[in-house]
């Protein structure tokens, strides 16, 4: 693009292969001896996990594996914070099987891999989890409340991080503007909703010790590099492809969702080829939702209708867990003037991070 004039058309490589069927997507990928994947998944949006019987599951023929927390070992750590940032004084990542306590539905509790989906998902059925229903945070509302439930224990007034921006002088800008308007917005959470939901196939090599993953995302190169980090290998001996993606629009950016984690575990530990493939069921609650915000914003206006300055409070909603850190929340202050620009303009943005229950 930086090569041709503004207007002029710009031919797409990739139409033709993907017009005529010849696409290549993670769940066309059929490998020998691949086994395949489901995953149980909590109905509540908060309990506490109180016993897990896993044993009419493991004995159905058929099934390779069946995997609860419990049974992960080293791997049962939360999962790298993609973004780190030094506002974020409470970050919260999941575990890959929830342990204790499920903080949304659609966490997940068990992991099965099997001779066909089929299977998987017939012995999904088999595993019984004693919950205990705990309070659900549903809301910013009720998240920011006095004495509100707490998401984690440990993170007092559910808030993950505080952070005031500012640029110029908006308070006096504010004080002495001829025209002032107060408003209360709300932003419902956003679904991303790809044509092709996520999947995985993992393939472990154990002469050569390599780890091959194809994987429906938008990150393959931090996704090879954090799954060198928790399985303890060379980052040249885990190759992570993403074939044709269907569709991500940041949903698939995220990192690392469990799934990610177990299907390359399970292919380890069986020595055969596993494929985990999302049906869009499990695609409305799991895959990461974001954006419910909250605001109280001023706006300074001068006689002629010119936007002086602006002061936005806002709480952004940011679910369960803070995979992305600040990522979005960063965005607002630079969003909210329109085309102004945040550094020309007084304006100060101060937003709260809570966490919530889905």
């Amino acid at each position: 693009m930086a090569t041709r004039w503004f207007g002029a058309p710009v031919q797409r490589n990739e139409d033709p292969r993907l017009l005529r069927g010849q696409g290549v997507y993670v769940d066309d990928i059929d490998l020998p001896e691949m086994l395949h994947a489901a995953v149980l998944r909590s109905p509540y949006g908060r309990a506490k996990v109180v016993r897990i019987d896993t044993q009419a599951a493991s004995s159905l023929p058929g099934v390779q594996l069946v995997l609860t927390a419990a049974d992960l070992g080293d791997v049962l750590e939360p999962s790298p914070l993609l973004i780190p940032h030094q506002a974020l004084t409470q970050p919260r990542t999941q575990l890959p099987l929830a342990l204790h306590e499920v903080r949304y539905v659609g966490e997940a509790v068990a992991f099965i891999v099997a001779e066909s989906r089929y299977l998987a998902e017939d012995a999904l059925e088999l595993i019984e989890v004693e919950y205990e229903p705990l309070p659900v945070v549903h809301s910013l509302e009720i998240a920011s409340a006095p004495a509100a439930p707490l998401v984690h224990e440990d993170v007092q007034g559910n808030v993950a991080a505080h952070l005031v921006q500012s640029v110029g002088k908006p308070d006096e800008v504010l004080a002495t503007a001829p025209h002032v308007i107060r408003e209360t917005f709300q932003m419902e959470r956003g679904a991303a909703m790809p044509m092709e939901c996520r999947g995985i196939v993992a393939r472990w090599d154990r002469y050569e010790q390599m780890l091959t993953c194809w994987i429906s995302t938008q990150a393959p190169i931090p996704i090879r590099n954090g799954l060198s980090a928790i399985f303890h290998l060379p980052e040249h001996k885990v190759r992570v492809i993403a074939p044709d993606v269907g569709g991500g629009f940041g949903a698939k950016i995220m990192l690392f969702y469990p799934e990610e984690i177990l299907v390359p575990f399970a292919a380890m530990r069986l020595g055969r080829p596993v494929k985990w493939i999302e049906d869009r069921r499990e695609n409305f609650i799991s895959t990461n939702q974001e954006r419910g915000q909250l605001h109280e914003v001023e706006y300074a206006f001068d006689d002629q209708g010119l936007l002086l300055a602006v002061r936005d409070a806002f709480l952004h909603d940011t679910g369960a867990y803070t995979p992305t850190a600040l990522s979005s929340p960063l965005l607002l202050p630079a969003h909210c003037q329109g085309p102004i620009g945040y550094k020309t303009m007084p304006a100060t943005a101060r937003s709260y991070i809570p966490t919530r229950s889905r």
